[in-house]
């Protein structure tokens, strides 16, 4: 029997095995995070404090236990700064920028358009992700 021959044989041979193998085990289903980042205004001063807040739910509205990673992006794009990544029980994290030192809004970030990002991971749910447009004055 030819090559060409044998594989024309064996191919509807391995298609039939591959039907009756029936369909591929399913990855389990990751349930939805609900993520809502919200922040004291839209307009942090530089010098002056500045607060958020992450809340962090199922579907049924219950808070989820999770880790929440922040981070600051310049027009959403590209990440400009590490503000933290907080481990909470109780699906809730609020934070207050300080005022003055290595923490606070640096003056060039005057009228920069940045967005405070919150990325969410918990056991058993699909990574959620929730913004907060801000430029700072």
């Amino acid at each position: 029997m030819t090559l060409v021959r044998r594989a024309i044989v064996l191919f509807p041979l391995a298609l039939a095995a591959v039907a009756l193998a029936g369909p591929a085990a399913a990855a389990p289903q990751l349930q939805k995070l609900k993520v809502v980042l919200k922040g004291q205004d839209h307009h942090p001063v530089v010098g002056k404090t500045w607060s958020y807040e992450v809340h962090v739910t199922n579907s049924a509205g219950k808070p989820v236990a999770c880790k929440i990673h922040l981070q600051m992006l310049l027009a959403g794009l590209s990440v400009v700064g590490e503000v933290g990544v907080h481990v909470v029980k109780n699906g809730v994290w609020k934070e207050t920028i300080v005022a003055k030192g290595p923490d606070a809004f640096p003056p060039a970030s005057r009228g920069q358009p940045l967005v405070l990002q919150a990325t969410v991971t918990a056991k058993g749910y699909a990574t959620a992700k929730a913004r907060w447009s801000i430029v700072v004055k």
